[in-house]
């Protein structure tokens, strides 16, 4: 025994001792990421001063969903590589879970596009900016702008035809789209956004058109004669209409810095929001999202008189009536949406058990320089089901082969200790 050798040995020991170890893990198969997100039926409601805190979420994996740029070849475009969900539903309500990563939050309201709005950033990443081109577009759309450098410069103000041409036409004449200006003081909210499917579609797009104020919107003066008409309205989609669930710091949020924005009851009234729905939520406000409706002609604001977007349905009941709490922690933000299943308001999705819906994510990074069109966003629509079933619990270890496992741990321990015996009295002889 002592002629073989101690290195040898202790190697074909040690390798059956890790085969009892890895018996243990054999016969458990690893979790898979399903095809689509699925909603579990649960008891219990929403803890949105905390969310994903409920413990109906414990028994429910994370779905992973990668990002991708919006807009191909813009260095602020698809600056979040993914997010992660879970769907449950308790009867009455469903809730959707989200959490992705952020280093840099921004909690700021609606300020910061309200005012001085959007400020496009352009630049020219072969050599210096064709000032002419420049000069043509932003003369065109009534807009200024201000040199940074001979490649960069700012333009203030970005009206969607401009965003159009800029973004199609640029590129061809030195001036490209970098992303919306930001800086210390001057930067825009977060936003996260589910939208819902509901045309007709086969495997539709989730991507909205960048396109003129309204169908067939031309072009004016020497730009329009290499322009033309614009065919598609901002926010169109290309087939059906989707309800859109958009939450933005700062404005939906109740910890965001400029939350007030919202809760003067006066102010939501004048401004088309129904005026109970409005005076119940100044007194006790929450956190909500805003429902939108894009369509093949345009996007629009659902429940008010059209704050945001061309208005769609006129002031209703339950412009509040979708919740969302969100927290901040560990470079995340974690976000819960909260609706009745049955659509509160016309143009909202309505949602049954046993169906499934395509469903899309858009994200934001504000002070990145993320806001409009420039966001990531999924690739593809996901399927997302709500299934009549409570969700399982995580499997455990099989008891068989865990008793297998250990036993062959105990063999692999004697054998090394009776071998261990040998060589001493090898050596020793």
């Amino acid at each position: 025994m002592g002629r073989i050798g101690i290195r040898p040995v202790l190697i074909i020991l040690s390798a059956a001792a890790l085969l009892g170890l890895i018996a243990v893990f054999h016969s458990v198969p690893l979790a898979q990421t399903p095809s689509g997100l699925v909603a579990y039926k649960v008891v219990g409601a929403a803890n949105l001063a905390n969310p994903g805190s409920e413990s109906f979420w414990n028994n429910i994996p994370w779905f992973n969903v990668s990002l991708a740029p919006t807009l191909s070849g813009v260095p602020t475009s698809g600056l979040v590589p993914y997010v992660e969900a879970k769907a449950a539903y308790n009867g009455d309500y469903i809730f959707i879970l989200v959490k992705w990563p952020d280093e840099n939050p921004s909690t700021i309201g609606a300020s910061a596009v309200a005012g001085p709005g959007h400020w496009p950033v352009v630049y020219n990443p072969k050599g210096p900016l064709n000032m002419t081109f420049l000069q043509l577009l932003t003369s065109t759309f009534h807009k200024h702008y201000k040199v940074l450098n001979s490649s960069y410069a700012i333009i203030f103000g970005s009206p969607r035809p401009m965003e159009y041409v800029l973004y199609y036409y640029g590129p061809a004449n030195g001036v490209y789209f970098y992303g919306y200006y930001v800086n210390a003081t001057h930067y825009y909210p977060d936003r996260f956004a589910i939208m819902w499917y509901m045309g007709t579609q086969q495997n539709p797009s989730d991507c909205m058109n960048i396109g003129g104020p309204h169908p067939g919107y031309k072009v004016s003066g020497q730009l329009g004669t290499v322009v033309g008409a614009i065919p598609n309205t901002g926010g169109s989609l290309s087939s059906g209409a989707a309800n859109i669930w958009e939450w933005i710091a700062g404005v939906t949020y109740p910890q965001g810095a400029d939350f007030n924005y919202f809760t003067n009851a006066t102010w939501d009234a004048e401004n088309g929001i129904n005026p109970t729905a409005a005076s119940n939520f100044a007194a006790a406000p929450h956190g909500f999202f805003l429902n939108l409706l894009t369509n093949q002609t345009g996007l629009y604001d659902i429940g008010d008189g059209g704050i945001w977007y061309p208005n769609a349905t006129g002031p209703v009941p339950g412009y509040f009536s979708g919740y969302t709490g969100a927290k901040y922690e560990n470079g995340y933000w974690v976000l819960e949406f909260v609706r009745q299943l049955k659509a509160p308001m016309p143009n909202t999705v309505n949602i049954t058990v046993g169906s499934t819906y395509d469903i899309a994510f858009g994200v934001w990074y504000g002070k990145s320089g993320e806001t409009s069109f420039d966001k990531s966003i999924t690739a593809n629509f996901v399927p997302l089901t709500l299934v009549p079933k409570s969700p399982a619990a995580p499997s455990p270890i099989p008891y068989v082969v865990l008793i297998v496992a250990v036993i062959g741990i105990i063999i692999a321990l004697m054998a090394i200790g009776i071998a261990f015996y040998y060589m001493r009295r090898g050596t020793q002889a």
